[in-house]
């Protein structure tokens, strides 16, 4: 999502209230699809500014739009400079990394014990 954002960002010309419009209204499928040489890129025109996109391999543009909606709520009432933060990794986080959690729940008996 980090690079994804970073794409909005720079296009909305890097200022958080911004981004967030530019992927409301991306969420609104304000946006084409098209296919270009075998890859669907997204297509858009947000306040007079082209936005283009290609998506990864096997995605949608219900995925696309499913993006938009997690980078948006994600970001949703950020300062400029927390965005920026968070776009250049400044605290060296790893959030494009999945990580599982397993909790320790008591097993059912299933002998009548």
């Amino acid at each position: 999502m980090r690079a994804f954002l970073f794409t909005v960002w720079i296009k909305a010309g890097k200022t958080a209230t911004a981004t967030v419009a530019l992927l409301e209204t991306l969420a609104a499928k304000q946006f084409t699809v098209a296919e270009q040489g075998g890859r669907y890129v997204v297509s858009a025109s947000v306040q007079g500014k082209s936005f283009t996109y290609e998506l990864p391999q096997g995605q949608t543009a219900y995925d696309f739009t499913e993006l938009c909606y997690d980078a948006w709520r994600y970001i949703d009432g950020m300062t400029d400079a927390q965005l920026e933060a968070y776009i250049k990794d400044a605290d060296d986080e790893c959030t494009n990394v999945t990580q599982a959690t397993f909790a320790n729940y008591a097993q059912p008996n299933y002998h009548g014990n």
